[in-house]
């Protein structure tokens, strides 16, 4: 067993030299033909900011697509950021599923852009190895496993003797275990960019270097200006691919981007010894790259040493806030920040006790550089709703290398098509608003970086920042009454509520959770009694005035309801994909009242607003923040609402998908007969400034009939037993409406043209290759499926849940899925892997149950056939 070294010995010999530029000789910038280095074009079609990774990949596929005339405009020289002092990691693992698609568009172009453009960028595919020390570690990568298999590259759980063989430097006590990706491993990040920069300028691109931005500023026309010292380029689009620069730029257009400049430390060391006869009798093969949880750090072979770079805790880690508050200091470009290995020291004890080879070496390089971080640590890529023809693709954290390659693409796809090529929702910039303020931007950024390698729990709930000022009036009253919050677009939602002695807080485990009891107790409400909830946090708009009624139909799949009636509509995308799902109230001729889910309220917001045409008559207004909604549900919620209005409220009087303006304890409402537990029940909207009152007289009224609260968990297992369809799981981008079971909603025959009506007329004309099922999970109450789950057949992969849960009313687990459709006949049987495991399911009726709305209307047939 190798020993572990002395820390000392290795840290006292630390010295603190700048970047080694070894790969980058002199004159290279000179000699290369794809960067301009002193005017640009006046007119442009594509204006890129930012000479990065990202900027230049940007403008490489954009060119490559076909776009004619881009120009992308760097400040200084390429590279001169945060791709500067990046390591230059790649991975195909990532967190988030949809992310995965980045990464592996990235590394298999970084494959054969080598080829390509005739530029050598370092790329070295070593694989990698995340280990694991602790069982909860190693349950991680099942978890994670069961969500990735289904989706491109390959990655496979590896014993402690595997492991081993990998790696023959590694000191093995308390490994359990590890996540092994065969092509992961590093690239040159200065050379990648100058692949890209030299592929832009071959397929047309022009690159201009030493080129300021000193304004941007919007025409009449939707077109945009751009201000240099060499004077003004006037663009169709204008694209901010900053850097850490991007929130200046994004302010001189009036946006203001939860950015933080965040410092990333890491270490080269000199040539190791042992590492270097190793590689010399392995035909010059690397190792694999070290991800290591337990020390939160990574650690890969630089030439014949060692770079190691920690992800300190949160109470360590370093902001630089004056930049956020008072701008960037004035010329910096390829400097970087002084170092402070006292930050790290922790995370260099580990990474000796894992490695003892690093006791015969010392420090050679330690860097620290700028990266820029969103809240949530993901980058934001798209267009955002405040301004039109300009686009984002900065915040990508410690990822851009990696992200690099994806996010060119999907972003260049985008702005030709018109839509993304698949669902990445997570990235939309506008997931963010006005209530992402300093406090919470700096306190999430830490908490985001600091936990960098931290287990990704199911359900986890992170608590810096909360809450930001998106509470609704009934917050407190909520919180006190046992409410376990999740976190949803800023707003505080409940999740479920604890009686006296059950925790709120989520545990950190894979398995099933302490509130499965806390949950079916709201079910049950719901079922035989009477439950209230806040959904505040609803996207809401109003949209009125003449012209409104022919622009919506326009804007949506289905007919629009008549006055005073309610309807589910979708938005798709001209390929037919489903964009948006809207709740539509129409309260008068022209008047609309729509609502959306709030982690799409913006992203919703702006497909209208940037389709709206020039000159409109009518208005859109988002009145997320001015109006509350509470919902009464179950089955003496009729009783409940009776109670507190003079309105009738029999089923004759106010139906299913009726709205209505009234009087309720008081106040003036628009009542919804809806309930997306598909239970009786209304959606009661009103003045926020009401909520809280409002709620204490529903909780008054509903006394005598034991009214409790409820949360989302139980709505998600209620509406999961209904087969209702929810946006962003069952329903988005990579799906089309019919594969998702919405033909009902999709009028293709409609007088108004709406987008994407001709994609679904091509798509009835083909036979839909998978289709969305219910399954019941044979997990013997161990865990539940949650979605993003593969399944299996034969030993094959055939598909994906899309999101489970607990059936309180069948007592199993249940989840929606897609399949093939030769396997979706009632009674097929597939597998689902959870956990590392494949549990048996089964295909059964879609819905499970049938709606209250359903049932009620089957009941009135009865009723009047007896009568007959």
């Amino acid at each position: 067993m190798l020993k572990f070294g002395n820390r000392n010995n290795f840290l006292k010999k630390a010295y603190n030299y700048s970047r080694s530029l070894s790969s980058k000789p002199n004159g290279f910038l000179e000699q290369h033909e794809s960067v301009e280095t002193r005017h640009a074009k006046d007119n442009a079609e594509v204006v890129i900011i930012g000479g990065g990774c990202v900027g230049t990949s940007l403008a490489y596929h954009l060119a490559k697509f076909g776009v004619k005339n881009v120009v992308l405009l760097e400040k200084t020289e390429l590279t001169a950021g945060s791709t500067y002092s990046a390591a230059g990691l790649t991975t195909y693992y990532n967190h988030g599923i949809n992310m995965r698609n980045l990464h592996y568009e990235s590394l298999k172009l970084f494959e054969t852009i080598e080829a390509e453009t005739d530029q050598e960028i370092g790329f070295n595919a070593t694989g990698s190895l995340r280990l694991a020390h602790t069982k909860e570690h190693f349950n991680e990568f099942k978890y994670m496993m069961s969500r990735h298999t289904w989706h491109r590259a390959n990655e496979h759980l590896v014993d402690p003797d595997t492991i081993e063989q990998m790696h023959p430097f590694l000191n093995m006590e308390g490994i359990k275990g590890g996540l092994y990706t065969p092509g992961d491993g590093h690239t040159d990040p200065y050379s990648l960019t100058m692949a890209y920069a030299k592929g832009a300028r071959m397929y047309g691109a022009t690159l201009v270097q030493d080129c300021i931005v000193t304004g941007t500023k919007q025409r009449a026309d939707g077109t945009w200006e751009v201000d240099t010292p060499s004077g003004k380029i006037n663009t169709k689009q204008l694209v901010n691919a900053a850097g850490f620069h991007a929130r200046e730029i994004g302010q001189m257009s009036g946006l203001n981007l939860p950015l933080a400049p965040v410092h990333h430390q890491y270490l080269v060391s000199a040539s190791v010894p042992l590492l270097e006869d190793w590689q010399k009798n392995q035909n010059g093969r690397q190792i694999p790259t070290i991800r290591d949880l337990r020390g939160s750090y990574y650690v890969r072979q630089e030439r014949t040493g060692l770079l190691i770079g920690p992800y300190e805790a949160p109470d360590k880690m370093k902001i630089q806030e004056d930049w956020y508050d008072n701008g960037i200091p004035r010329g910096f470009s390829k400097e970087a920040y002084e170092s402070d290995l006292d930050r790290i020291d922790r995370c260099i004890e580990h990474c000796m006790e894992l490695m003892p080879i690093m006791q015969e070496t010392e420090i050679q390089n330690a860097i620290a550089g700028p990266i820029t971080y969103s809240p949530d640590m993901l980058p934001m890529m798209g267009p955002t709703h405040h301004l039109t023809n300009y686009w984002l693709t900065v915040g990508f954290g410690c990822f851009g290398i990696v992200h690099s390659g994806g996010a060119g693409k999907y972003l260049a796809r985008w702005m030709i098509n018109g839509e993304p090529d698949y669902d990445l929702i997570e990235c939309d910039p506008d997931r963010f608003s006005d209530w992402t303020d300093r406090k919470f931007l700096m306190e999430k950024a830490r908490e985001s970086y600091g936990m960098n390698t931290s287990p990704a729990y199911p359900k986890e709930e992170r608590w810096a920042g909360r809450p930001t000022e998106r509470v609704s009036g009934a917050y407190q009253e909520i919180k006190e009454r046992g409410a376990a919050f999740g976190f949803n677009a800023g707003w505080e939602q409940a999740r479920f509520f604890a009686t006296q002695g059950e925790l709120k807080t989520t545990p950190a485990c894979y398995t099933r959770k302490h509130w499965h009891d806390a949950v079916g107790r709201e079910v049950d409400l719901l079922l035989n009694g009477v439950g209230v909830a806040d959904l505040t946090y609803f996207g809401k708009f109003i949209l009125e005035g003449p012209g409104a009624t022919k622009f919506l139909s326009s804007m949506v799949a289905n007919t629009l309801p008549k006055e005073q009636q309610v309807n589910l509509s979708h938005m798709l995308t001209p390929n037919g994909k489903v964009y948006a799902e809207l709740t539509i109230s129409r309260l008068g001729k022209d008047r609309y009242y729509l609502v959306t889910s709030a982690g799409s309220e913006l992203h919703d917001l702006r497909w209208l607003k940037h389709h709206m045409p020039e000159n409109a008559e009518f208005t859109l207004q988002n009145v997320t923040d001015q109006m509350g909604v509470l919902a009464v549900t179950g089955k003496y919620s009729r009783d409940v609402m009776t109670k507190l209005t003079d309105s009738a409220m029999s089923h004759e009087d106010f139906p299913f998908l009726e709205c209505r303006e009234m009087s309720l304890a008081g106040y003036d409402v628009q009542a919804t007969r809806i309930s997306y537990t598909g239970e009786l029940g209304w959606e009661i909207h009103h003045d926020r400034n009401d909520t809280g009152a409002l709620y204490k007289r529903i909780l008054e009224a509903g006394a005598e009939f034991e009214i409790g609260d409820y949360g989302w968990f139980a709505t998600n297992s209620l509406r999961l037993e209904k087969g209702l369809r929810h946006w962003g799981d069952e329903m988005n981008l990579d799906k089309n409406p019919f594969e998702a079971g919405l033909g009902s909603f999709i009028k293709t025959n409609k007088k108004t043209p709406f987008i994407g009506q001709e994609a679904c007329k091509e798509m009835l004309g083909n036979e839909l290759k998978s289709k969305l099922v219910m399954l019941t999970v044979d997990t013997h109450g161990y865990l539940d499926p949650e979605g993003n789950e593969t399944i299996w057949f034969d030993n094959q992969v055939v598909g994906n849940t899309t999101s489970g849960a607990w059936s309180y009313s069948a007592n199993t687990s249940i989840c929606m899925a897609y399949l093939p459709t030769s396997l979706t006949e009632l009674g097929s049987n597939v597998y689902v892997e959870l956990l590392g495991k494949r549990y048996k399911a089964t295909v059964v009726n879609d819905p499970m149950y049938e709606t209250e709305a359903v049932r009620s209307r089957n009941d009135l047939k009865e009723d009047r056939a007896d009568f007959s």
